[in-house]
């Protein structure tokens, strides 16, 4: 079995794609068990301009969703046979955020 350079992207892509998705549900975790415990609605909570004391930690998981969205954008091009390239922060689909 033949493994091309292509190929060998695409498996470190998905290696830091399930890496990024560890943190991102370790951290999902932690903010859960601390908005709970503050007795916090959910909108109150994730806003990091109301919440700043955890507005650190909810950028991070906002960060870490848009590596992971980054890496499976590049993971479902190279599924169509094309190039496994990631594609630079802030673009999504064609589109620039």
């Amino acid at each position: 079995m033949d493994i091309s350079e292509n190929d060998i992207r695409f498996l470190q892509g998905m290696k830091l794609y399930f890496e990024a998705k560890a943190q991102a549900a370790l951290l999902k975790r932690r903010l859960e068990e601390a908005r709970k415990s503050a007795d916090s609605n959910i909108a109150d909570f994730y806003d990091p301009r109301i919440n700043w004391a955890w507005a650190d930690e909810i950028a991070r998981s906002h960060a870490l969703k848009a590596e992971m969205n980054r890496l499976m954008l590049a993971a479902e091009a190279w599924g169509n046979g094309e190039p496994f390239d990631i594609p630079p922060h802030g673009r999504l689909g064609g589109q620039v955020s």
